[in-house]
């Protein structure tokens, strides 16, 4: 499979299980670098977004550069079960530019959404106002229907499927930022069922975990989540080649003592 013809594979919706468990697995190899990397994270985040004006869309930026780090050292872990804390800020270090793209045109895309959001509210409000003398408020169901559930909810599940596989296929896979968002959205609508299975899981499972853990869960949940994106991309995208080209260095040094001949006595 070379770089211009990838394609995601389209896998069972039972997949998402093994996402999860070898997401579990990779966390529970290194739990406390895992910590420590979300500690990290969530400090930076909340940092960012602070900033007046323009924090909510550096968040977003910072978080994509942060994700692409930790996915790629969801993979060090993987190949050479190594990991170290520092490997969070990997992302600015490679392909920074292309992750923080993703992250900007998410946040944009999500400001966007705000402001059709209200415009589709005025819209709605206008054809509301025409049943405004019914007793139960059929003005308010109109607006909350349309505008709060129908319009937000499906613009940002459609912006959170361009972003699940994006940061390891820029990471990871070199790819630019349009085309790793592209193939992201792909590969999710590609496997709805497992696309639908794991938004289920993740949407009751974490406020879950949140709500019993009093919020420390989220140090737990920021790189299980990263984890199971790059288990759910080696899975997805097949990255064989990847995956060889990682392993070759140490395969060649591991064989070069055998290949050479004894010395003659």
């Amino acid at each position: 499979m070379s770089a211009s013809t990838i394609q995601p594979r389209s896998v069972p919706a039972t997949h998402v299980f093994r996402w999860l468990a070898e997401g579990w697995q990779l966390f529970m190899k290194k739990p406390v670098e895992w910590v420590l990397m979300a500690l990290a994270t969530f400090v930076l985040l909340f940092v960012s977004g602070a900033i007046p004006f323009i924090g909510r869309v550096l968040a977003m930026v910072i978080l994509q550069v942060l994700a692409g780090g930790m996915v790629a050292a969801a993979h060090h872990l993987y190949e050479r079960d190594e990991l170290h804390v520092a490997e969070v800020l990997d992302g600015f270090k490679q392909h920074a530019g292309n992750l923080a793209m993703v992250g900007l045109l998410f946040g944009l895309a999500l400001t966007i959404a705000g402001i059709a959001t209200f415009a589709v509210t005025l819209f709605a409000s206008a054809i509301a106002h025409l049943f405004s003398g019914l007793p139960f408020r059929f003005d308010m169901l109109i607006q909350s229907l349309f505008a709060d559930w129908l319009v937000s909810a499906a613009v940002t599940v459609a912006l959170l499927l361009t972003l699940w596989f994006a940061p390891a296929l820029v990471m990871l896979g070199g790819r630019p930022p349009f085309e790793a968002m592209r193939l992201s959205l792909r590969a999710c609508v590609h496997n709805a069922g497992a696309s639908l299975l794991l938004a289920l899981l993740l949407s009751i499972g974490v406020p879950l975990l949140l709500t019993v853990t009093f919020g420390f869960g989220i140090l737990v949940l920021i790189p299980l989540i990263s984890t199971t994106i790059y288990a759910s991309w080696r899975d997805v995208f097949a990255p064989q080649e990847v995956v060889e080209a990682t392993a070759a260095p140490e395969a060649a040094t591991t064989e070069a003592p055998a290949s050479e001949a004894p010395p003659a006595e």
